[in-house]
């Protein structure tokens, strides 16, 4: 079982759940239980999402030095076991999501059909130069900021606040996915998987990674100049400016360096204070929409 949950690979989307869940409090607080259920329903089906990326990739990440212990890839569970998981597991959640609240399906349709593009042929948009990344954006950002929303019934709330909470959201993954790219760069190439790393360079990537994180990161107070996000909330953003340091140190070593070793040691540290950093956010919104702050 151990393997099986190993395969779903938690740590790499936690990320995606922050989204989900900024969506589920930024405008509105569901109710608990029904929250809670979505949530689930939510985790089933981008479980599944990973499993069947190790899948379609298993013969790719035997030759890429990080990936190559992932379950299906080092045999532990077999192609025709791992399919049924990602199956079992997609169903699962998609059925939840039925019973639940049948207006949410179409987007965990969406969702699904969206990932499935990106790892699966013919269409196997991780290796489309310029898509690859902006499926992640959307996928990982925007489409679980929706269905977050959609679990308090908000879908029709201001589309210029959308706009301006999900932006952010889609520059962070899209540049998340950029250096993930980076870091798969020789196993790529080696086996002709045309990712936006591999035509346009590494050092390219990870500057148009740059321009991206730093743009999401400053998103805020450019809001606050132009009278579209509260001053007052900026101190959140100071509070976690310690625990930037560390990444931001990485992510100079990445420029100087962008190897996968210089990729995996950032992903590392930005998992640390990434995870403490999303933890805050999330509380500190979810405490203003109580208090009425």
């Amino acid at each position: 079982m151990f393997q099986y949950f190993k395969a779903c690979r938690v740590d790499s989307w936690l990320g995606w759940v922050f989204s989900f869940g900024l969506g589920s409090v930024l405008f509105d607080l569901a109710p608990f239980e029904r929250g809670v259920i979505v949530f689930i329903a939510f985790s089933l089906v981008t479980a599944s999402v990973f499993v069947l990326n190790q899948y379609f990739d298993r013969e790719l990440d035997r030759k890429n030095k990080v990936k190559s212990c992932l379950p299906v890839a080092s045999g532990r569970i077999t192609p025709r076991k791992a399919l049924i998981f990602s199956s079992s597991l997609a169903i699962l959640g998609l059925t939840l999501v039925f019973i639940v609240d049948l207006h949410l399906s179409p987007l965990f349709l969406i969702y699904l059909g969206l990932w499935t593009a990106y790892s699966a042929p013919p269409f196997k948009l991780k290796a489309v130069p310029v898509a690859d990344f902006i499926v992640s954006g959307l996928g990982a950002g925007l489409l679980p900021f929706f269905m977050g929303l959609g679990v308090t019934h908000h879908l029709s709330a201001n589309a210029s606040s959308i706009i301006l909470a999900v932006t952010p959201l889609i520059l962070i993954h899209s540049g998340c996915h950029i250096i993930q790219a980076v870091g798969d760069y020789e196993a790529d190439s080696k086996t002709e998987i045309n990712t936006s790393a591999v035509r346009y360079g590494k050092k390219k990537g990870v500057i148009v990674a740059w321009f991206m994180l730093l743009t999401a990161v400053l998103s805020p107070f450019v809001y606050s100049a132009f009278g579209l996000f509260s001053y007052k909330h900026l101190l959140l953003f100071f509070i976690l400016l310690p625990l930037s340091i560390p990444v931001a140190v990485r992510y100079a070593d990445l420029l100087k360096d962008p190897s996968t070793r210089s990729v995996v040691n950032l992903q590392k540290i930005a998992r640390k204070y990434g995870t403490i950093a999303i933890a805050v956010v999330w509380a500190y919104t979810l405490f203003v929409k109580i208090a009425g702050f």
